[in-house]
């Protein structure tokens, strides 16, 4: 972000701007959106657009960043109640709470995740990644007479990458060989086989 909104004011512009980021590339495409289109649909002019962003790359980085932070927000909100839970259902549970955020947007993510093998920063990604993984630490540290994991840090980059991945690989299809249950009973399914399994090998 070329300028740090510090005033209410352009805050607000800031927000109206991300907010036209995500309609438009819902409504048109991220490959059909322009930065006209956005200050356009922001109320703004070019001009005003480029004070804050440099091009349309960086709007979309930082859409993805506050997508990924309502997201934590979805997860964050259900984590609470579900830290007594077996492993299973914590999964299910935060799977279900990530996908119903992501509902509320559908076609923005839908294009969001299509494009993701063409992003050169992932930085909206890599928050949501650390603060999945943060979650399973405390988690699995809790309950750490059953879950007896050998090597932590890699046993959560492995299943939390494999699940994030295979979330956006699934919203990235028009229509997907299944459904989003089965996605998150597969999903849920894998964690807790990884995790109950790893813990068995070391008992």
């Amino acid at each position: 972000m070329r300028k740090r909104p510090t005033q209410t004011r352009s805050k607000r512009v800031v927000d109206n701007l991300l907010e036209a980021t995500g309609h438009v590339i819902a409504e048109r495409g991220l490959d059909q959106t322009t930065t006209n289109h956005i200050a356009k649909r922001a109320g703004v002019s070019v001009g005003s657009l480029y004070q804050y962003f440099a091009d349309k790359n960086e709007l979309v980085e930082a859409l993805m960043v506050q997508l990924s932070r309502e997201m934590i927000m979805a997860v964050n909100a259900r984590l609470v109640d579900l830290m007594q839970q077996d492993t299973e259902a914590v999964v299910r549970g935060l799977l279900t709470a990530a996908l119903m955020a992501m509902e509320q947007k559908p076609r923005l993510y839908l294009e969001l995740t299509r494009s993701w093998p063409r992003r050169r920063s992932l930085a909206g990604m890599d928050a949501l990644e650390e603060h999945m993984m943060e979650a399973c630490r405390r988690y699995i540290l809790r309950h750490h007479q059953r879950l007896k994991v050998e090597n932590l840090p890699a046993a959560l980059f492995v299943i939390i990458n494999a699940t994030l991945f295979t979330v956006m690989r699934h919203l990235s299809l028009d229509n997907p060989a299944i459904s989003r249950e089965e996605l998150v009973d597969a999903l849920s399914a894998m964690v807790a086989a990884y995790l109950e399994g790893s813990a068995n090998q070391t008992a």
